[in-house]
């Protein structure tokens, strides 16, 4: 891995696609079994919405996490236009992908995913890491089944006492303090955890707007998870943990380490979980280590939608 290049790497399929670029997946041409994600960042985009910051806090970010539950940095390269982020691959496709696939989860499968994105913010917060958008869609699924966090563009690391103050992130996730821009830290992450869990259990996310007017979406996220209707075949308890994740006052919300001891989780073996020797709901289809069927990525042809912009190359030594 300390030897591998830019060069190396063979370009084989497209996986996602976003304002800054596009992550492909690809393979070394030495050794065709090791196949990577790799994530292209527009230099020039980055640059003309002055992101750069941000970018270099995302490397940074992955660099220091070490977690089964949180997808891994391999390594960083760059050139005149791009930067690229070499990373784990997980061929399982996006969670919001298998929740529309099975229309909603059963509490079995519901419980299984919770249990790996609580692992995943039980390590993140001890460390201070506010992950700022966690999305069904920003949940991955391994080869094995288990879910891995990824896209930590919005990210920040605050010390106690600290808040984040930027406004972002998905509308139908986030928080209550970030729409509001009051500055947020851990807690916000737990709201979204909450919105995740409903969303699994009824199919749908409970402050989305139908018409997906994300207006209406910040509306009903003020209102609050009291204004919310909750299915009849969600269980009691998963419903009282929703609503302790999902509580106005961030102070008064469940603390990731707290959720192991919630009663949802009462017949839950935790260690099974960090040890991986439980057997996830489901095991995705993947046939080889270049088998992309559960992405729905299509081709990306990268264009200049920004101006030239000066200083795309001066701005990036420590990446």
């Amino acid at each position: 891995m300390a030897k591998l290049k830019l060069e190396d790497l063979h370009r084989v399929s497209p996986l996602a696609s976003g304002g800054f670029g596009r992550v492909v997946l690809v393979q070394d041409k030495n050794n065709s079994s090791d196949t990577y994600a790799l994530k292209i960042i527009s230099k020039q985009r980055i640059v003309a919405i002055g992101y750069q910051e941000r970018i270099l806090n995302e490397k940074n970010i992955l660099a220091e996490l070490k977690s089964d539950f949180i997808v891994r940095l391999y390594k960083t390269f760059k050139d005149d236009e791009y930067l690229y982020l070499l990373m784990e691959l997980c061929l399982g496709g996006e969670l919001s992908k298998l929740i529309y696939d099975v229309d909603n989860l059963n509490h079995t499968a519901a419980k299984f995913y919770t249990a790996c994105i609580a692992e995943a913010l039980i390590y993140m917060h001890s460390k201070g890491i506010v992950h700022s958008d966690l999305t069904t869609s920003n949940a991955l699924l391994d080869s094995k089944g288990y879910v891995k966090l990824i896209d930590f563009g919005m990210a920040s690391k605050v010390t106690s006492g600290q808040e984040a103050k930027l406004l972002h992130g998905t509308p139908d996730y986030m928080a209550p303090e970030v729409i509001l821009n009051k500055g947020h830290n851990t807690a916000a992450d737990l709201w979204s955890l909450g919105v995740i869990v409903y969303n699994m259990l009824a199919g749908w996310a409970p402050f989305a707007d139908e018409d997906d007017n994300y207006i209406q979406t910040y509306h009903n996220v003020l209102n609050g998870i009291d204004d919310v209707d909750f299915p009849d075949d969600i269980e009691n308890m998963a419903e009282d943990l929703i609503r302790k994740l999902c509580r106005d006052d961030p102070a008064k919300r469940l603390a990731a380490h707290e959720i192991p001891t919630h009663g949802w989780f009462a017949d839950f073996y935790w260690e099974d979980l960090k040890y991986r020797t439980m057997k996830p709901p489901f095991i995705p289809k993947i046939t080889s280590a270049v088998d992309t069927r559960n992405f729905d990525a299509e081709d990306y042809t990268e264009e200049s939608s920004y101006p030239d912009t000066d200083g795309v190359s001066r701005w990036d030594p420590e990446f």
